[in-house]
């Protein structure tokens, strides 16, 4: 099936002059949504065909070289990358086994209806564990219990995977009426009683285990990446300085030259950051969100030192990554194309305004020019973008004539999400 997967995602979708796109850039560009009709599905693969077409447009216009798209790029440039590496040694590398699925499917299904004693005195526990071993009933032993919240120490059915791991391992052995060894949790120990041991027909295996699964590789994905970033800044010798985190959020009036100077954080012993370079930035985001400033250095420092390594590696030359990068180029490129040659054009005089309500006045008879002077203007500055998106479109089509592989549209339309 993999490999099957893989000769589809392959095959060329769009051919415009000498440039072929396949499944696989429609995707990076594009999903299908769960509710996308075959029409929506169409009008999609419309889009990423006009998408194709901005670009190699504005390729051939010099867009790749645009001050502003350059500027933007190496910004993102920087993003693909770290994100690449981070799935790469990450992401990629969690697999959740069905044996862990199956076991938390089996914890949610698995339910107990327990009653309980509960006491903070070893020895009384002994006691009682000892008085139930020789027959004595367990209702008979309540009264010693410290729970006057529950009517006869029953706590209700819960299932397995609601309960702490020691309690679990307990009532897994205990028979229907039997009661388990005294339970140690926190200040109090605890005796409970099975009443009931039930194996639940909802939810079904089939129907929960996709989130499960799901659970289960957020959790893995979470360990893994506070290992991997604990070892990169490790690595790099990452060291705060509390006078520099403290200088960062001083009132201006009480900021002083050797506060800017003060260094906040360094890395290889070697790289230093002053309290002059950062605050301006750690303010803003501090007034915004209270984030302390140690975490919001962090939150820069980390995909930086993600790239850093990543670039050492010369993992932006994976053919993968390389991808990725024109991808972004190309997104860039597209949008300011967009913005040039559409939203730029799509200017409203205030005369037109004045004549699409004379010329709509039935619809607005009720109503005065200045009360609906906005919605008129959006109206009349929609139509404009939809003419310049429809002649820049047929143009382009016109242009390259992009040809469509109608075999690969028709599979692409009836995949499954």
């Amino acid at each position: 099936m993999f490999i099957i997967s893989c000769s589809f995602e392959n095959q060329v979708l769009v051919t415009t002059e000498s440039d072929t796109y396949t499944i696989a850039d429609f995707k990076e560009n594009f999903q299908f949504a769960p509710t996308d009709d075959s029409l929506k599905r169409v009008e999609k693969v419309d889009e990423f065909v006009n998408h194709v077409l901005i670009v190699k447009e504005g390729r051939a216009r010099g867009y790749d070289k645009d001050p502003i798209v350059t500027i933007a790029f190496e910004t993102h440039r920087k993003e693909v990358i770290y994100r690449a590496y981070y799935e790469d040694k990450v992401i990629n590398k969690v697999k959740v086994p069905d044996s862990e699925v199956r076991k938390i499917y089996n914890q949610i299904v698995n339910q107990y209806h327990l009653a309980q004693i509960v006491v903070d005195e070893e020895s009384l526990a002994q006691h009682i564990q000892a008085e139930l071993k020789k027959g004595v009933l367990f209702d008979s032993l309540l009264k010693l219990s410290l729970d006057t919240l529950t009517e006869n120490g029953d706590i209700g059915t819960l299932a397995a995977i609601q309960l702490p791991p020691e309690i679990v391992t307990q009532v897994e052995k205990t028979k229907e009426g039997g009661t388990t060894n005294v339970i140690q949790l926190g200040n109090y120990l605890y005796i409970f009683k099975v009443i009931e041991h039930k194996k639940t027909d909802t939810p079904t295996f089939e129907n929960i285990a996709p989130s499960i699964r799901n659970n289960l590789m957020r959790e893995k994905i979470l360990e893994r990446a506070e290992q991997f970033i604990e070892k990169i800044v490790d690595k790099a010798k990452i060291e705060y300085n509390e006078e520099g985190l403290d200088a960062l959020l001083k009132p201006e009036s009480l900021i002083t030259a050797d506060d800017l100077n003060k260094w906040v954080v360094k890395k290889h012993d070697t790289s230093y950051v002053q309290v002059r370079t950062i605050r301006q930035a750690v303010l803003k985001q501090y007034r915004q969100s209270y984030v302390e400033p140690r975490k919001l250095i962090e939150r820069v420092l980390v995909p930086d030192l993600i790239y850093d390594k990543a670039v050492k590696e010369h993992f932006d030359k994976k053919v993968h990554v390389k991808k990725r990068l024109s991808n972004a180029l190309s997104l860039l490129i597209h949008q300011k194309f967009y913005s040039d040659e559409v939203l730029g054009k799509a200017v409203v005089d205030s005369m037109e305004v004045v004549n699409y309500y004379e010329d709509h006045k039935d619809e607005y008879n009720d109503k005065k020019f200045s009360d609906v002077y906005l919605v008129l203007n959006t109206k009349v500055r929609d139509e404009k973008i939809d003419s310049l998106r429809k002649n820049i479109f047929e143009g382009l089509h016109k242009k390259y004539n992009p040809e469509i592989n109608q075999p690969v549209l028709e599979k692409l339309l009836k995949e499954e999400n």
